[in-house]
């Protein structure tokens, strides 16, 4: 009985236009919102711990859904604390879907430390490399980095292979020294 006079609630309404048929489906909403939206707000918080702002919007999309399709439901109490219990849960998985997404310690691994004292050694190689000097560094970078035979190095700068191998010597030397020093500083 109650659901009949419901059916009427989805037709557009002007003032011209109410009838005493509309009216009444009218007031049967307002009157089983009244009557279910306190025992649903309650059903939310205090069994599925939803705050109570959530609380408000979940019991609003509750009615919203029963509304737009009122005579596909019997009873209206069973449907309405069936669907604030869905849509609870619902609302847990999609917080908890959020959070995962947000959470970025469970989509990256612990760094370990060998990984940090890798950058610590980068680190104090730019610094090295910095304070070396344009010759060494060109040299260094061209020998370690880029794999670069003596002979090709000094075929490139008009030179000798011994002679490459004695700026490497130096140079090496240089690095170790500002490295043991950088070594110096960070360890006090």
């Amino acid at each position: 009985m109650l659901d009949e006079r419901l059916m009427f609630v989805s037709i557009p309404v002007t003032t011209e236009q109410e009838t005493p048929q509309v009216r009444a489906a009218a007031a049967a909403a307002a009157e089983l919102y009244t009557a279910h939206a306190p025992l649903l707000r309650y059903i939310a918080v205090t069994k599925f711990h939803v705050p109570r702002s959530d609380a408000e919007a979940l019991v609003h999309d509750v009615f919203t859904t029963y509304f737009s399709r009122p005579g596909a439901v019997r009873s209206p109490r069973p449907y309405l604390i069936g669907a604030i219990c869905n849509a609870a849960r619902y609302y847990w998985r999609e917080r908890k879907n959020e959070e995962a997404a947000l959470d970025d310690s469970g989509l990256l691994p612990p760094i370990p430390e060998q990984i940090t004292e890798d950058v610590g050694r980068k680190l104090l190689l730019a610094t090295m490399l910095s304070r070396i000097g344009a010759k060494c560094r060109d040299l260094l970078s061209r020998y370690y980095l880029d794999g670069e035979s003596t002979a090709d190095i000094a075929a490139s700068r008009g030179t000798t292979t011994d002679y490459v191998l004695f700026l490497l010597h130096r140079c090496r030397r240089r690095a170790r020294e500002i490295v043991q020093a950088g070594d110096a500083v960070h360890r006090r």
